[in-house]
């Protein structure tokens, strides 16, 4: 089970929590104490079997103080199926609506390809069972390997030897022996069963076998014909034999005669096409003598072509400055339109201007009025605003009742406080309670041991004198009255805590009644504040305006406004008339202008002729193939020696073709004549194939009458042999009915379970040493007994505990409490390796939960680095720890912080 989400509801101090593990391998769950980080382990084993650190029954005490229902959802993931890990989801939810009726509510799911599938039996107590089975876990397994619950990491160690032994029985899977028990009283009864129908079958073997003597006659009878047959199949055999080789020469020949044929066929391919290449050659060879012929002609035409090129380079020069200048002309007379289109449009956009500054003018007046009359409507809207005294009497009556919920405010959280130091005093003692009662069980057996006459020492187990004897008992007795007493103290200090808690949580009640008014009280008076704050601010706002309304009045009366518009008016008016006279003069434009005639100068002086180069450039293109016909002229100077060549080469390879081809038709009529001289000897063949067909017909008849006698003897052989092994099974099956009783009584508790503990119990001891090697720096070292001696001598089946370190062994009682830590981390873990392995796999989760508050700094560097040492073997890891300088310890930190309103979860 490797947990991935956590969600929590009302549950315990939690009143909404969310936890994502996904991607966390290793973290430290951290906060202070009383925080809530042990309510999200909580939450967890009560998702999956409904029990946490509450008394098993007791669920109404995990609902959140106040709230009637408390849900938990749980994410996991786990094999399913002996297959691919998949993904699983818990929802527990348990809610009281009257006092006496509560709904509890379990729901099992697992995620599939369209979502998540119901896995729920027919009613809660059914889920749960399927829950259990699903993991292979119950709840009490898991608290004592892989959950160090807060306040009982002792879970283990401090249990009797016999719940000990049940906690590694869950782990070691020895609860099937049982059902192998009743599987073995079922196959005794197949056994019986099975004798009776062994004793019929060999009694009908023993008929079949009686008939031997006649299948051997049988046999030696055929043997004879057969053999008789086989050497007629021998003699016409080796006739065929011979004619077949005649017939395969034959084949060959044909064979050769075929291949020579092709070859032939090739070999005029061939000559083809070499006749096909020389005719090829001798084309291009009279093209290029025609083309050297006219070599005089094509040089003469190239020379004119290169002359009529460069004069039209030159007339194309000059068509590009024409171009050039015509563009500048064009830009010239364009810059000139675009100057006087330029004022034009500066009179219209000033004519514009001079509208909007008299409409400007006009509107200025309207706004000094219109603001006169917004402003007296906002001082009678601001008069509205002021206070009356009504209001300002409620407000003190507010303030003080506020004040007296501050107190009570204060006195609810000492009740907490106080509360919380009651629940952890009695907590404390109820669990030292229980460590006394197991102590003094154990003192009262060491007493009744030792009352006995011949007691022995039960460290080294030598025989007691009287004097150590008495000693000792003295010793005890006041040991276990010592615990006794402390026990009496405990309880009544319990009962105590008990009636003050129930005093404190009576006035936590009130205070909360209480304090359910001071939110409403401290909105109620924040909004009358404020409503003040806003009434001052009006009546400064009043005077203000009033004093802006006359003077809005002055200017309107003295006609004091828009002077700017009124000047820039006057300007605007002054630009247009400049402009229109401008327009009229053509004063404008002036470079363009000089740029023009310069332009018209220059075109006058190039003298560029239109026609002229239009018919050069008919020329050019007249004589254009001059270029390609002289490339061809130089290609045909160097191609017509390679072609006189290649002629010659291809004149001695088509005389050697044709030798070899006449070579092939001698070699051809040669294998005819071969086949011609062997065919009268395959005349005969039909005749002598029927012969040997008619042999071996025979032949296979007579073979056939020998296998079917040689059958019936091995069926016989086969039954003999079938007997021997029914005559074994008989026998084994009366050792198998008697095996199954060994058996029936060996899956006992003192049987093969008994075996497979001490078989578990060396690997076990040996990784929990290793660990705590680890952890106490190779001074401590745990051992198991399986075994003990009782008082009248025999051997009792027990699971021990036995500690030592450098000064010997010693009670687990008699170490420190971080000694005592050390130990039982180191055999948690190897329980929760142990689970694992039983399931084929390595573990997947541990929680470490408190626990390091015993340690000195040594030790609980010690058991970081241990944890750490550790975290390749598990999926996740979770440390509880409330301690500083363990908080930033591991990769991942999980902060749980309480306030007011719960607790709530951080994932740093």
């Amino acid at each position: 089970m490797i947990p991935e989400e956590l969600h929590l509801r009302n549950f315990l101090s939690h009143r909404e929590s969310d936890l994502d593990l996904r991607g966390v391998h290793v973290a430290s769950l951290v906060g202070d104490n009383g925080a809530g980080k042990s309510a999200l382990l909580d939450g967890i084993t009560w998702a999956v079997w409904g029990r946490a650190r509450t008394p098993y029954g007791h669920d109404d005490e995990l609902v959140h103080h106040g709230e009637t229902a408390a849900e938990v959802e749980f994410v996991f993931r786990m094999p399913y199926q002996g297959g691919e890990e998949q993904r699983f989801r818990i929802l527990r939810r348990r809610e009281q609506q009257t006092r006496r009726a509560v709904i509890s509510v379990l729901d099992f799911q697992i995620q599939s390809e369209t979502g998540w599938r119901s896995l729920n039996g027919n009613s809660v107590r059914e889920t749960q069972s399927r829950i259990v089975e699903h993991l292979g876990l119950d709840y009490d397994t898991f608290i004592n390997s892989a959950y160090l619950r807060q306040g009982h990491a002792d879970e283990f160690t401090v249990q009797t030897p016999a719940d000990r032994k049940r906690v590694l029985g869950v782990i070691l899977g020895l609860d099937q022996w049982e059902r192998y028990a009743e599987r073995a009283k079922q196959a005794l009864a197949v056994v019986q069963v099975q004798e009776k129908e062994l004793a019929r079958r060999l009694s009908e073997i023993e008929k079949e076998l009686a008939r031997r003597a006649e299948y051997q006659a049988t046999l030696s009878q055929a043997e004879a014909e057969a053999q008789e047959a086989a050497l007629h199949v021998h003699q016409a055999q080796e006739e065929l034999n011979a004619l077949t080789r005649v017939q395969e020469q034959v084949i060959a020949l044909k064979r050769q005669i075929e291949e020579t044929q092709r070859r032939k066929d090739e070999e005029l391919a061939r000559l083809t096409e070499l006749q096909r290449q020389r005719s090829d050659h001798q084309e291009r060879r009279e093209t290029y003598q025609r083309l050297l012929e006219q070599a005089p002609a094509i040089e003469s035409r190239l020379r004119e072509y290169q002359t009529a090129l460069d004069e039209e380079r030159t007339w194309s020069e000059k068509l590009g400055q024409a171009a050039r200048l015509q563009e500048k002309k064009s830009q010239a007379e364009k810059a000139i339109a675009r100057e006087a289109e330029a004022l034009r449009e500066r009179i219209r956009v000033l004519e514009r201007e001079a509208t909007r500054k008299e409409q400007a003018l006009t509107a200025l007046r309207a706004s000094l009025e219109q603001d006169i009359r917004e402003k007296q409507g906002q001082i009678r809207s601001y008069q509205d605003r002021l206070p009356t005294a009504e209001f300002l009497g409620i407000l003190e009556d507010l303030e003080g009742q506020l004040e007296f919920t501050a107190q009570v405010a204060q006195e609810l959280e000492h009740a907490r406080t106080d509360l919380q130091k009651s629940q952890l005093t009695r907590t404390g003692l109820a669990e030292r309670n229980r460590q006394l009662k197991t102590l003094m069980e154990e003192t009262k057996e060491r007493l009744d041991a030792l009352a006995q006459a011949e007691a022995t020492c039960p460290l080294c187990r030598q025989a007691l004198t009287p004097t150590h004897q008495t000693k000792l008992l003295q010793q005890l007795q006041a040991e276990g009255s010592a615990m006794a007493e402390e026990h009496r103290r405990n309880t009544q200090l319990i009962r105590d805590s008990q009636a003050q808690e129930a005093a404190l949580e009576r006035q936590m009640r009130e205070h909360d009644q209480t304090l359910r008014t001071r939110t409403r009280l401290e909105q109620q008076i924040t909004r009358m504040q404020q409503q003040l704050e806003q009434a001052e601010e009006a009546r400064n706002r009043i005077g203000a305006i009033e004093g802006e309304i006359a003077a809005c009045q002055a200017r309107l009366e003295a006609g004091d406004y828009g002077e700017a518009e009124r000047e820039a008016l006057k300007q605007v008016q002054g630009e247009i008339a400049g402009i229109e006279t401008q327009l009229q003069a053509d004063d404008y434009g002036r470079e363009a202008r000089a740029a023009l005639e310069k332009v018209l100068a220059a075109l006058a002086e190039l003298g560029y002729d239109a026609t002229a180069h239009d018919a050069l450039k008919a020329r050019v293109r007249t004589l254009a193939s001059a270029e390609s016909d002289y490339r061809e002229l130089e290609k045909a100077r160097v191609g017509v020696q390679g072609e006189e060549e290649a002629l010659k080469r291809l004149a001695l390879e088509c005389a050697a073709q044709e030798q070899r081809r006449a070579q092939l038709e001698l070699d051809q009529s040669a294998q005819q004549a071969a086949i011609e001289a062997l065919l009268p000897q395959l005349e005969t063949l039909p005749q002598i194939q029927q012969s040997v067909q008619a042999a071996r017909n025979k032949e296979v008849s007579a073979r056939q009458m020998v296998g079917a006698a040689r059958q019936q003897l091995a069926a016989l052989d086969t039954q003999e042999r079938r007997r021997t092994q029914l005559q074994e099974q008989q026998t084994a099956l009366l050792r198998r009915s008697a095996v199954l009783k060994e058996l029936r009584d060996a899956f006992g508790v003192n049987g093969i379970p008994a075996m497979i503990i001490e078989h578990a119990l060396p690997l076990f001891e040996l990784e929990a040493n290793r660990l705590l090697e680890q952890l106490s720096g190779g001074r401590m070292h745990v051992r198991f007994d399986t075994q003990r001696e009782t008082k009248s001598g025999s051997i009792r089946e027990t699971l021990d505990i036995l500690i030592s370190d450098e000064k010997g062994s010693r009670p687990y009682e008699n170490y420190s409490g971080g000694e005592q830590f050390r130990v039982n981390f180191a055999i948690r873990v190897a329980l929760a390796r142990l689970l694992a392995q039983r399931a084929g796999m390595r573990p997947r989760a541990l929680f470490v939960d408190e626990g390091f508050g015993s340690l000195d700094a040594d030790g609980r560097q010690r058991l970081v680095e241990a944890v750490k040492a550790v975290q390749d073997d598990f999926d996740l890891i979770l440390v509880i720890t409330h301690i500083e300088e363990l908080r930033d310890a591991f990769p991942v930190r999980i902060q749980v912080s309480k306030t007011e309103t719960g607790s709530f979860v951080e994932l740093l």
